[in-house]
């Protein structure tokens, strides 16, 4: 069989492009994934946008802990990389492309811990609906370093419901907590932390239990609207 030049060259450009790296679609955008730190997994969610001079500017959350944006920084992408910096909480993410998921897999380090994660295009599912409690809860957890307030904001929305728990006397920042909710039985979780498990009462303005963390529990009654 006699293989002309045109035929071979085009044989050979089709080879090369076979064996070439599959280009990742662009940066701009939102993308999310599961960081698991120690025994918890963690959302992280990236957006990122091109800049006003140039290049590629944006943020990250950490919606399983706070609604405070992260800062990101030296945003990086290549047709087959992406990487930037979060120096606010001292991590970075360096990632390469993944056609068959179309995703960056990588890791982000915080630390010097390198915890494996995959951020594909999008935005995270929304929380579950729980009913029956939104509104404003509080309470006092009498420990042996003195009393610690406790307050609790659910609010019920389009992104399900959003639980915020606020200990004033540590810290003004609120927390993201994961509330579910069984008959009466209510638990109000801070994923690596600790968290309130209760019962509800009757006329739906208490949730009386304890407060759990480490090996340790102390009681805690919660009053709707104190």
């Amino acid at each position: 069989m006699v293989v002309d030049a045109k035929t071979l060259t085009i044989a050979l450009v089709a080879a090369f492009t076979l064996a070439g790296p599959a280009l990742a679609e662009p940066a701009e955008g939102h993308w999310f994934g599961m960081v698991r730190a120690a025994s918890v997994e963690l959302t992280l969610v990236a957006h990122i946008k091109a800049g006003a001079r140039g290049g590629l500017e944006g943020y990250a959350e950490s919606p399983d802990q706070t609604l405070t944006p992260i800062p990101m920084t030296d945003i990086k992408a290549t047709p087959e990389t992406l990487a930037f910096t979060t120096p606010s909480v001292g991590g970075s993410f360096a990632g390469t492309w993944d056609p068959t998921i179309k995703g960056w897999v990588g890791a982000f380090t915080q630390l010097d811990r390198a915890m494996p994660l995959t951020l594909v295009r999008g935005s995270p599912p929304p929380r579950p609906v729980v009913a029956g409690l939104d509104g404003d809860w509080s309470g006092a957890i009498e420990g042996p370093g003195g009393t610690l307030r406790i307050r609790v904001h659910v609010k019920t929305g389009a992104d399900g419901t959003l639980a915020l728990l606020e200990s004033p006397d540590q810290t003004p920042m609120p927390l993201v907590a994961f509330l579910t909710r069984t008959g009466e039985a209510v638990s109000i979780d801070l994923k690596g932390v600790g968290g309130f498990a209760g019962k509800l009462s009757p006329d739906g303005r208490v949730l009386e239990g304890e407060w759990r963390q480490g090996i340790g529990a102390l009681p805690l009654t919660l009053n709707r609207g104190g």
